[in-house]
């Protein structure tokens, strides 16, 4: 069924991206309205009861024992479903820490900004939002340093280094920026962080933030970036 859909599709001149596109965007918008029912305002209220409020931003399949899986869909992973390029619907200063690994970068750069200045607003102060994205000038820096051994641990799907740097930048349409420590540091002081500090794989000074992957693959090709609420 998929190859003849995409058979149709070449045929007419419909580019298989547009129709992803258009069925994310369709999918974003379901769950904006089903942000605004009772079981949606239910589960906030579920979220904020916790002594301690841990929100995972874009977890996908991934699940943290005491953490929110927060992403734009429904899965057994997820707690709640919002579009995260919107509000988000926690209040002022009522979140202790918030993480996103790999997620970030699939905001365009307006949508990260605005990200950002919604978790400094939701984050009690002194709160800290750990952020793992690409590590994309990494790739390029052993690109131009024909270091082959560097690819083979940091993206060994690629058959050849230019197919792994546009992997990392791109991902077939799905990355919408290219970061590294001196933009996010930008882009945190911009929404009002006090300070963005870069980090290391599972080192930080909060113990609730060590929950980075720890295999080696992830390691390489990653950049880690805290970004920390004024008290």
């Amino acid at each position: 069924m998929r190859a003849r859909i995409k058979c149709i599709l070449n045929w007419v001149g419909i580019p298989p991206y547009w129709v992803n596109e258009n069925i994310r965007e369709f999918g974003a918008m379901l769950i904006r309205i089903w942000g605004h029912s009772p079981m949606a305002r239910a589960r906030i209220r579920r979220i904020l009861a916790r002594k301690v409020i841990r929100l995972n931003f874009g977890c996908g399949e991934t699940c943290y024992e005491g953490w929110c899986g927060i992403d734009q869909f429904f899965a057994p992973e997820v707690d709640l479903a919002i579009d995260l390029r919107c509000e988000l619907p926690f209040p002022d200063d009522s979140v202790d820490w918030c993480y996103s690994e790999h997620f970030f970068e699939h905001l365009y750069p307006e949508e990260g900004q605005r990200h950002l200045i919604e978790v400094e607003r939701i984050l009690k102060p002194h709160g800290r939002y750990r952020v793992v994205v690409p590590d994309v000038l990494k790739f390029a820096k052993h690109y131009l340093e024909g270091d082959l051994d560097f690819f083979r641990l940091a993206f060994p799907w690629a058959q050849r280094p230019m197919q792994a740097l546009y992997c990392a930048a791109n991902w077939n349409g799905q990355h919408r920026n290219i970061l590294d420590y001196e933009e996010l540091k930008y882009m945190g002081q911009s929404a009002g962080f006090t300070s963005v500090i870069e980090s290391q794989a599972n080192q930080s000074e909060i113990p609730d933030l060590l929950i980075d992957k720890a295999d080696p693959q992830r390691v390489e090709e990653s950049l880690y970036v805290e970004f920390i609420k004024r008290g």
